[in-house]
């Protein structure tokens, strides 16, 4: 296995593990990129890149994912402080964080909340709060109504998908199934496949109670409003995204005061894989 690959952990002051993976040269500038729904610290776009554009580019496990210890009772205003105690653990001030689908609002609440310690926020293919009406219609329906039921019942909604845990080509294929034509190109890289293959697999590694927690979470209100986030945001979102519909691209990028949005045609929701040294330069 990549040494790279391999977790390193922290204890929080709570006293869970958090386990996280940092790529990239030290002295690069320091990009904390937070993970889909499902994904892990293994999931991350073309490597070298970070070399070209010195970056030490930090991915954690959040919350029952990966190798990090489940948290009862989570709120997504407890991720920046996740975030801080690591950053502070790494001797790192300030920091640039993305969050990429279901990461995304893992960012804003970094934006929303630790705005002192944060030199960009990237929002990348992102969902918006889903209980603004219109936003989740055009979700893919079975994507949709599991979202919709973990956030009543997590660990109904983790039975009910307890036989993915060791499948993650069936995981995969759901992507493919309602996928852009841009999005079934990446999919078809086979060096793209191979990591996110491993990413679903290292998701699920606890079983499924920390993917529906995490879905739970995105289809909660997020406990602030987005109106309120009191600096830069930059926003990337595909037109032909068929995963996080368009919709909560606008919303975003109208509700946010300082939100500069890049809406790309012909790009799906794997964009950020596709344009990952333009967004790294900004």
């Amino acid at each position: 296995m990549d040494k790279r690959t391999q977790p390193q952990f922290i204890t929080l002051q709570d006293g869970r593990s958090l386990s996280y993976s940092s790529y990239g040269p030290a002295h690069g500038k320091p990009v904390f990129i937070f993970h889909g729904i499902p994904g892990s610290r293994l999931e991350h776009a073309d490597l070298s890149v970070l070399e070209q554009i010195p970056t030490r580019l930090i991915t954690m496990d959040r919350p029952g994912h990966g190798q990090s210890d489940f948290m009862e009772d989570r709120q997504l205003l407890d991720w920046p402080d996740d975030v801080s105690q690591l950053a502070d653990s790494l001797s790192i001030d300030k920091f640039t964080v993305m969050g990429f689908s279901g990461g995304g609002s893992y960012a804003a609440a970094c934006a929303y909340k630790i705005p002192h310690r944060l030199n960009r926020v990237v929002l990348l293919s992102s969902t918006a709060p889903f209980e603004i009406p219109g936003l989740t219609e055009n979700i893919p329906a079975d994507n949709r109504a599991l979202f919709e039921l973990a956030a009543q019942d997590y660990q109904l909604a983790a039975e009910q998908v307890a036989g993915l845990v060791d499948q993650p080509e069936a995981i995969l294929g759901m992507f493919e199934a309602v996928a852009s034509n841009s999005d079934k190109q990446v999919l078809q890289n086979q060096k793209f496949r191979a990591m996110y293959l491993k990413n679903i697999s290292e998701a699920c590694r606890q079983e499924m109670t920390g993917v529906t927690y995490d879905m739970s979470i995105a289809a909660s209100p997020w406990g602030f409003d987005v109106a309120d986030i009191d600096m830069d945001i930059e926003l990337w979102h595909g037109l032909d995204d068929a995963t996080v519909p368009v919709a909560m691209a606008n919303y975003l990028a109208e509700s946010i005061p300082n939100c500069h949005a890049r809406l790309i045609p012909g790009k799906g929701h794997f964009l950020m894989f596709e344009q990952w040294a333009e967004v790294l330069k900004g």
